[in-house]
């Protein structure tokens, strides 16, 4: 299932997010920070988001930039119809029905 993934915050106690001047992608990260909020992603999810897991994408995209690779999440606390929630942060999620819906997660 094609899905767009967006980080809109922190978690609270959670690790804090890495700016996007330090953050370099392609990178493991940034040591003891997560990944900046407004990053984004679409790709392939590998399986349904569920608690306790994290969640797995063969990303195709970046922040608006081919980038294959796979995104993982730390894992999963709770999940709504639209957003889930990590140990680490927040996140909205769209499940992608056409190439329009990958510009704009909410208008």
């Amino acid at each position: 299932m094609k899905v767009r993934i967006q980080k809109r915050a922190e978690a609270a106690g959670g690790l804090p997010a890495a700016s996007n001047s330090e953050y370099v992608p392609g990178s493991n990260g940034v040591e003891n920070k997560s990944i900046p909020i407004d990053y984004w992603l679409t790709g392939e999810l590998t399986e349904p988001i569920t608690v306790g897991k994290p969640v797995m994408v063969v990303r195709d995209t970046r922040n608006g930039v081919k980038a294959l690779g796979l995104f993982q999440s730390s894992p999963v606390v709770e999940v709504t119809p639209t957003t889930f929630k990590t140990r680490n942060s927040i996140y909205d999620y769209l499940v992608l029905t056409n190439s329009a819906e990958e510009v704009c997660l909410t208008a």
